[in-house]
């Protein structure tokens, strides 16, 4: 089943009678996401093509015509309707079609995804790259593009016609056939990719669940956020204007900081987040150029942006929905953010201090705020999370696991020191620290009783608990901040030791040596390649090949995936020559070349980290169904944290942690524990 809409959502009209965008880029439904765009007043349907796989082929409803009685009888029968991004046809026909024109409800437990299955295999989400990819014979048309710029969306008006919706016949019949022609392509994709196991499918239906129920927000804590912010724009940009002299009209004028900044002795490639940061930190940088740069931080912080994105998003009921992309994030199967993105909120104000900072804002008064607060703009990003909020009436429950893919790590390995830890006092930073030092842990251990304060060497643990993990050196350690108290050299004598120190982890099997997680994943998946039809398999995980893709199975019994995999002899970043697994996989890191389908590569502890992400997220999933069948509706989650919004009084953090806690048969004994759980009105991040 397939839509082809009309909508004026994500635009605005001038007085001029011409149409805007409300976002610079990515305006209609982009801008504000399918539940915003399936309410807005103007939203119609202009044809809904649908198979019922009856061997009478595809059929085509327009307005009009008599309601398509053949798909209701299905559906009253309990039959299955599958979309490709089922979300956004969820939401079309329960708010127009089912809310206004009277068609009847579609169960969620009917509903199937191809795309949910395309990311589920690694595949891309989106429709005609997962078609190209697949080279499936029916393709997505692609006049597709020109029609809906045409057909779905507002048109500027001329000398001819007054603008608004085209209705033009001919563009219509066209519309049709690429709308009969997508459920083709959709049906085509669905017949190559899997579909989603039981348990997935269970889990596919709770994540609908989830965006369908949404989160609440804060309208009016919002709206004061906005106003100061706004406030806070046009003073600085003003401020900025008459620093440049003219020469830069506002702080989004990139390429213009930049030409103005050279011409005042300091040039730079790049005038994003880390790097005006890093240009902040040099001492000569001071006067009219030093304050430039702190007027574009302020004002180009992606996380105030965030304001704009949840109002653009917002339900007429306040809550704001469809946050969550299952399996969107990467091959492990972990979720990806929309719109908002919640799952990479900036860590904010201490808990305490947020109510006390809105209640500030609720001023709409500037200066009352920087009286307050100083910088007013850092204090919007720190009170971020707490706009989201429990409806009247409701708290929410929050937990999170501690350490979660450290223990997972640990286990999987059968790394025996770090499994001891987990399994007793539960401080990995001091014990890691132990390792890498040689000094006994019960320094470590009791240096905070005697003191009140954290050993000194436990920044060492933790950034060689985070930074070693997944095969990190020099580079990796500076990224967590170690250069900040160590040279080069000690970084390299720290990660030496920190390996050696966790052979059954990163041991390369030389010299008697134990064969590590790592280098024992890789061995199997090289394997698995070079014998396919085979399995091999290191510990609770198993590789093999089947129809040109590489399945990793993990312990829960999902697969992995990797496309076209070969193994082919690479340079690594050091220079050395090696072999390495290569596979055709979708590419949404730049740094790793365009985004798109192209052939990646990976070695042992690239694999290591996918497959203890992966369980992490399983362990994760497990959780969340078993809260979601205890009674607890969930309204956000993120890789290791689920928070839930519950009526006043009902339920309790230590049922919610207990919930959590309990892991699956394949990890019953593993300790894995959820706490420092907190209930509230605010999200917040203890």
């Amino acid at each position: 089943m397939d839509f082809e809409v009309y909508s004026e959502a994500g635009y605005y009209q001038t007085p001029d009678g011409r149409w805007h965008g409300v976002t610079k880029t990515g305006p209609g439904l982009a801008a504000v996401g399918a539940p915003v765009y399936s309410e807005h007043p103007s939203t119609v349907v202009l044809s809904l093509a649908y198979d019922l796989k009856d061997r009478i082929g595809p059929r085509l409803w327009v307005p009009g015509m008599s309601p398509p009685t053949d798909l209701f009888n299905h559906i009253a029968a309990g039959g299955l309707i599958e979309s490709h991004n089922s979300g956004f046809e969820f939401y079309i026909w329960h708010n127009v079609c089912h809310k206004r024109m009277g068609w009847p409800p579609l169960p969620v437990s009917q509903q199937r995804c191809s795309m949910a299955k395309c990311r589920a295999h690694s595949l891309p989400g989106k429709l005609e790259k997962a078609a190209e990819v697949l080279r499936v014979a029916e393709q997505k048309d692609s006049k597709g593009a020109a029609l809906i710029r045409k057909l779905c969306v507002p048109q500027q008006p001329t000398a001819k016609r007054p603008g608004g919706r085209c209705t033009d016949p001919t563009a219509q019949a066209e519309l049709y056939t690429y709308n009969i022609q997508d459920i083709k392509a959709e049906s085509a994709i669905s017949e190559r990719c899997p579909d989603l196991s039981a348990a997935e499918l269970e889990l596919w239906q709770l994540d609908q669940r989830i965006n369908i129920r949404g989160v609440h927000i804060d309208q009016e804590a919002l709206q004061n956020c906005i106003m100061i912010f706004r406030q806070a724009e046009a003073r600085y940009t003003a401020e900025l204007q008459q620093l440049t002299g003219g020469a830069v009209q506002s702080a989004g004028e990139l390429a213009k900081i930049t030409a103005w900044l050279a011409a005042q002795g300091l040039p730079t490639a790049s005038l994003d987040a880390e790097a005006v940061e890093s240009l902040l930190q040099r001492a000569d940088v001071q006067g009219a150029v030093r304050r430039v740069l702190e007027i574009r931080s302020m004002l180009g912080a992606a996380s105030v942006k965030k304001l704009f994105a949840i109002e653009r998003r917002l339900s007429a009921d306040g809550r704001l929905r469809d946050l969550f992309a299952f399996c969107g994030a990467d091959r492990t199967g972990r979720w990806a953010g929309r719109g908002p993105q919640p799952q990479n909120m900036p860590g904010g104000l201490p808990t305490e201090e947020v109510e006390r900072a809105l209640l500030v804002m609720a001023s709409r008064d500037l200066y009352t705020v920087e009286q307050a607060y100083g910088n007013a703009v850092d204090t919007i990003s720190g009170c971020l999370r707490g706009l989201f909020a429990a409806s009247p009436g409701r708290d929410l429950i929050c937990s999170d696991f501690s350490a979660i893919e450290a223990v997972v790590m640990a286990f999987m390995a059968g790394e025996e020191w770090q499994m001891d830890v987990f399994n007793t006092h539960c401080k990995i930073y001091e014990a890691t620290a132990s390792k890498v030092t040689g000094r006994p842990v019960e320094e470590y251990l009791n240096y905070k009783k005697e003191n009140d304060k954290h050993h000194p060497h436990r920044k060492l643990g933790k950034v060689a608990s985070l930074a070693s993990q997944y095969g990190g050196g020099l580079g990796a350690w500076k990224n967590f901040g170690a250069d900040e108290f160590m040279t080069d050299d000690e970084i390299q004598e720290n990660v030496k030791a920190w390996r050696i120190a966790s052979p059954a982890i990163a041991g390369q099997g030389y010299q008697g040596q134990p064969l590590g997680f790592w280098y024992g994943l890789q061995d199997a998946a090289f394997l698995a390649v070079q014998h396919p039809g085979r399995c091999y398999q290191f510990r609770d995980v198993a590789y093999g090949v089947k129809d040109n893709v590489l399945y990793c199975r993990l312990p829960s019994g999902r697969n992995l995936t990797y496309h076209t995999p070969r193994l082919e002899m690479g340079t690594t970043s050091w220079g050395k020559q090696t072999l390495r697994l290569t596979y055709m996989g979708w590419n949404s890191n730049y740094l790793n070349g365009p985004v798109g389908w192209m052939k990646l590569d990976t070695y042992g502890p690239k694999l290591a980290e996918n497959v203890i992400q992966a369980v992490a997220r399983d362990i994760l999933a497990y959780s969340m169904l078993n809260l979601d069948k205890a009674g607890y509706p969930i309204v956000l989650h993120v890789h290791d944290e689920i928070v839930a919004e519950v009526p006043k009084g009902w339920g309790s953090v230590e049922e919610f942690e207990r919930i959590m806690s309990q892991m699956p048969p394949w990890a019953a004994s593993w300790p894995v524990k959820a706490a420092g759980g907190w209930r509230g009105r605010r999200y917040r991040k203890d």
